[in-house]
């Protein structure tokens, strides 16, 4: 089995979640430092999360279950960043403010 570097394996992790987004996720891993932070946490989450397995029971649900949160929450960051990317490209830099 090939092991991956940690970048190759969180790009992997973000491109399980958004298959979709795969030339996006490509562009960002090269032009940002904190999405490729992101995934690579995804990454080790996950690694962590399937570590879970070989505990004892006592400690298994609630291991798995902080590790699930910690994925939950990446993953919606990376989604937020893949739409902010999008938004980026499309011109609609700055959020619409309402005239108060």
């Amino acid at each position: 089995m090939v092991e991956l570097s940690l970048r190759e394996a969180g790009q992997a992790a973000a491109l399980r979640r958004f298959p979709a987004e795969h030339r996006t996720i490509d562009e960002l891993m090269l032009t940002s430092g904190d999405f490729c932070d992101m995934c690579e946490e995804l990454a080790e989450a996950e690694g962590a999360l399937r570590a879970t397995e070989g505990l004892p029971p006592a400690v298994r649900t609630e291991r798995t279950a902080e590790w699930t949160a910690v994925i939950d929450r990446l993953t919606a960051e990376i989604g937020r960043a893949l739409n902010e990317a999008h938004a980026h490209r499309a011109g609609w830099t700055s959020p619409l403010k309402r005239n108060s």
